[in-house]
């Protein structure tokens, strides 16, 4: 019998994974992607997943898309601005093609050359400075103009 529990959410749905140890939960967590494949292979056309949470206050900045990508309502003037913001919104790294999709700008990589943007092996983020940016100065700016 498991001796422990988690519960993993994902835009898929919920999974309760029970394991006794460390390897267990290991070998349990490795299955998750086969899992959701065969959910999604089986039941994907009437599958309602569960949509992201928009961040309180910034419902009027950007919107949460079915499949969990970001929507942008506003955007900023400056293309490294706009790839700030949507960096800043999502709760988890952008691959290139996800910023393509999300800001619309083909060839993010060339508006990313400030020391801002992080590069991870799960895709891009922004420095804790250019998230203070973000919040101070871009976001009010873009409420500003109309």
């Amino acid at each position: 019998m498991a001796d422990y529990e988690v519960r993993v959410k994902t835009n898929l749905g919920e999974f309760t994974i029970h394991f006794t140890d460390n390897d267990d939960l290991k070998k349990k967590l490795s299955q998750i992607a086969e899992f959701r494949k065969t959910v999604e292979e089986s039941i994907g056309s009437i599958l309602v997943k569960e949509g992201g949470k928009v961040l309180h206050g910034l419902e009027d900045v950007y919107a949460i898309e079915p499949d969990g990508a970001i929507k942008l309502l506003k955007y900023p003037k400056q293309k490294a601005d706009i790839i700030r913001l949507a960096l800043f919104l999502s709760s988890v790294p952008l691959s290139t093609r996800a910023i393509e999709k999300v800001t619309g700008i083909d060839n993010p990589l060339a508006c990313m050359k400030a020391k801002d943007f992080i590069e991870n092996p799960e895709g891009y983020t922004i420095s804790s400075e250019a998230r203070t940016e973000v919040m101070n100065k871009i976001i009010p700016q873009l409420r500003e103009s109309k």
